[in-house]
């Protein structure tokens, strides 16, 4: 693995695990075991390996949701929507999920660092997308508005996960949003 990578790791798994603020770039280049040039030489700033980071943290979400979506019929789109859910609460058991490292970033450094706000909208256009594209196989009209608004669902769902994910029931969550679809469908 390149030094590079050694570094987004580290500051991948740091910036999970706590805040953007408590983690400072001393700490990732000690626990990255590189030197300080080395750092500056891949990431001129904190932005930049934030803005990497972020990235990174998108391509393995997307990945790891196509490889689960890869498991379901093809030609059954209400189960693709259901996989989405269940993937997500699949993720809120995870023993390093901490919450939404994009939400964290819009909350916490998005004004410091705008740079930080461009892999997050991209994951949300991705995730909307995909839920819009299954939502339309199956009919429904307004599929984009639909899919913004079972995006905004499991957003809302991430927040509570990183509460108490013993308060998120998948169960009873994919009810309402079924019966939602349901009755778009009509």
């Amino acid at each position: 693995m390149s030094k590079k990578q050694d570094i987004i790791n580290v500051a991948l798994n740091l910036f999970n695990a706590y805040t953007y603020h408590s983690i400072g770039i001393d700490r990732i280049i000690s626990e990255s075991n590189v030197a300080k040039m080395t750092f500056y030489k891949y990431f001129p700033s904190k932005a930049k390996l934030i803005e990497a980071c972020l990235v990174i943290r998108n391509q393995h979400l997307q990945a790891s949701l196509d490889a689960a979506l890869s498991e379901c019929d093809p030609q059954d789109y209400l189960s693709h929507i259901k996989m989405i859910f269940t993937w997500y609460d699949a993720w809120f058991r995870t023993e390093d999920f901490n919450g939404c490292m994009f939400q964290k970033a819009v909350e916490e450094i998005s004004k410091l660092y705008p740079s930080s706000i461009q892999p997050a909208f991209e994951y949300k256009l991705w995730l909307q997308t995909k839920l819009s594209h299954a939502l339309q196989q199956l009919g429904i009209q307004q599929a984009d508005q639909l899919a913004a608004f079972l995006s905004s669902i499991l957003d809302g769902m991430t927040i509570q996960a990183q509460i108490d994910p013993q308060q998120v029931n998948l169960e009873d969550y994919w009810r309402r949003v079924e019966t939602l679809i349901q009755l778009e469908r009509v």
